[in-house]
């Protein structure tokens, strides 16, 4: 000590000589070099790092953040309204768990795809096309089953149950599959699970086969399929009024249905006539019958003379070339008989039909027009309503105030009536 401190100059021993600090030599053993290289640690992993080399019993082993994030990357837990307390009863709810699928791209990098089934928001479509998967491997692994064992009957018997129940099964989904519009959905492709009696052969430990095929819908958008769907509703509406029964086209086998505008006008005819038949009216009727009939009996007279003036006059001044082109056009005329007899019973109906069809586009394209004329006749009617009811409330106000001020009236009278009785009582 270079200056002792005179609290301890009396204390005995005591040595005042300078401090001296020695350290050992360097040696091959004891190096102050590290024997590695200082690593920076990154940012995706994690060092046990000690300080006392000599603890080889400490586990150094490197942690990569980004391996073990991308492992639980697809998981997803849903732990609403989960009860995480200690209570042991049928009520708690537990988490839900779902994991999604991935597969590694060649970048190196994972590429997520849909939930997996366990998934909360599972559609009906994929539920039920998951049923079916199952039931299926039911069916296949049953099969197997039968296949491997020999079973007495009684066993046979259960397993034919059990088969039944399968087939049950799969009937009740493809019966849930229908209305769900799985089959019928249009842009969605048809998915046929074949049965294991027609899957192809396979090695035992394959899972089972699946057969997919694409059946596109058909839309009738064009021209033709429209006007025939007209057309079909047209028709519809015909048969629906009675008019296919009572036509007198179908009679034949070929004839078609009348169409709907001719007979509704004839039937407006009639219901007008029989609305407007009276004794003057039958009268004028029966007469202008009579007339018409004459008046047909005397035009086929004047066409037998008219015939008969013409074969007079063609054997007098018939000449050979005439008579070649008349016989010319009459076999060309015979020719084309078999074709025109075919159409006749076609023909009258169809015409009718385009007729009704044009009348219809016709009205159709003055639809607008009777729409708007339509509104604003019920808009006057609103106006009107609204203004009777305006009048009627008017005028329960004016009773009800009349009623008040005659009950008010009559018990004025009541008391006037009161006195005057007192003043007779008074002088009598």
């Amino acid at each position: 000590m270079a200056t002792l401190n005179r609290k301890y100059a009396a204390l005995p021993d005591l040595d005042s000589a300078p401090d001296v600090y020695e350290t050992p030599e360097l040696t091959d053993d004891n190096s102050t070099v590290p024997t590695t290289a200082n690593r920076a640690q990154s940012d995706d992993e994690f060092y046990d790092v000690d300080e006392d080399e000599d603890s080889h019993g400490i586990s150094r082993t490197r942690l990569r953040i980004d391996e073990a994030r991308s492992r639980f990357l697809p998981a997803n837990v849903d732990a609403n309204g989960v009860d995480f307390s200690d209570r042991v009863d049928g009520k708690r709810k537990s988490y839900k768990a779902s994991s999604r699928r991935q597969r590694i791209l060649e970048d190196g990098t994972y590429e997520l795809g849909d939930l997996s089934d366990d998934d909360d928001d599972e559609g009906l479509e994929r539920r039920i096309a998951r049923l079916k998967r199952e039931v299926e491997e039911a069916k296949e692994e049953y099969a197997k089953r039968k296949a491997a064992t020999a079973t007495t009957t009684a066993e046979a018997g259960g397993k034919v149950l059990s088969n039944e129940r399968l087939d049950t099964l799969s009937q009740v989904l493809d019966d849930i599959a229908k209305p769900a519009g799985l089959e019928t959905s249009r842009g969605m492709a048809k998915t046929h699970f074949s049965p294991s009696t027609s899957k192809p052969e396979v090695p035992a430990g394959d899972g089972p086969t699946y057969t997919v095929t694409y059946a596109p819908t058909y839309e009738q958008s064009h021209a033709l399929a429209k006007a025939a769907d007209f057309d079909r509703r047209l028709l519809m509406l015909e048969k629906t009024l009675g008019i296919s029964a009572s036509s007198l086209s179908e009679a034949r086998a070929n004839g078609l249905p009348r169409a709907i505008l001719p007979t509704l006008d004839n039937m407006e005819k009639q219901i007008s006539t029989l609305a407007q038949a009276s004794t003057s009216n039958l009268d004028a009727i029966t007469r202008r019958v009579r007339t018409l009939a004459s008046e047909q009996d005397k035009l086929n007279e004047s066409r037998e003379k008219a015939k008969a003036l013409r074969e007079e006059l063609g054997k007098q001044g018939q000449s050979s070339t005439d008579a070649s082109e008349q016989e010319s056009k009459i076999n060309t005329l015979y020719g084309i008989l078999p074709t025109i007899e075919n159409l006749t019973p076609m023909l009258p109906p169809l015409l009718d039909r385009l007729r009704s069809l044009r009348a219809i586009h016709a009205d159709a394209a003055t639809a607008s027009q009777t729409l708007e004329r339509i509104e604003t006749q019920q808009a006057e009617m609103t106006e009107e309503l609204k203004q009777w009811k305006e009048g009627l409330e008017k005028m329960e106000n004016a009773m009800t105030d009349g009623d008040v001020t005659v009950k008010g009236n009559v018990k004025v009278m009541e008391g006037w009536v009161k006195d005057l009785e007192e003043r007779m009582a008074k002088l009598s």
